[in-house]
């Protein structure tokens, strides 16, 4: 298996763990006071935009924004509030969404590219492996935080 299916394949598995999860919470219940579970989904969404911008600027041979280079807080912060007149089902759509597009510019990537460093929305370094590894770990994380919250209140 080459790396690209890999990536692939550990970015679709973790999706797949939180649309579980996503159906395990049914409906929006609070999950990190205040955030609620739409809010989660529009921070894993936000996280989503800010890798596409920089794969986009990676392909393009750009140098890429650095949304987050202010901090993660901050950053959490900001995408998540610049969401929070989005309907519950639409953030669903756009969370799902990211991650097709986050999955086509992967496949889009040249070998070269793929084992090239370039900079992550926050102003470090490193290459697509590492960003998928960040990612996905972040998406799994969530995942198992929120189970272990759900079960707790039921």
């Amino acid at each position: 298996m080459s790396d690209r299916s890999i990536f692939i394949q550990r970015l679709q598995a973790a999706r797949a763990e939180m649309r579980e999860i996503v159906k395990y919470a049914q409906g929006n219940p609070t999950i990190y006071e205040p955030w609620r579970m739409k809010e989660v989904l529009d921070h894993i969404t936000g996280w989503d935009d800010a890798v596409i911008a920089s794969i986009k600027s990676l392909l393009a041979g750009e140098l890429p924004a650095t949304p987050a280079a202010r901090g993660i807080d901050t950053y959490n912060a900001e995408t998540v509030s610049s969401r929070e007149a989005i309907p519950y089902e639409v953030t669903q759509r756009e969370w799902e969404a990211s991650r097709v597009v986050l999955l086509d510019l992967i496949q889009a990537l040249t070998e070269e590219q793929l084992h090239a460093r370039f900079t992550f929305p926050w102003g470090d370094q490193g290459i697509i492996e590492d960003l998928v590894e960040i990612f996905t770990e972040h998406e799994e994380t969530h995942a198992r935080e929120i189970r272990t919250i759900i079960e707790k209140v039921r």
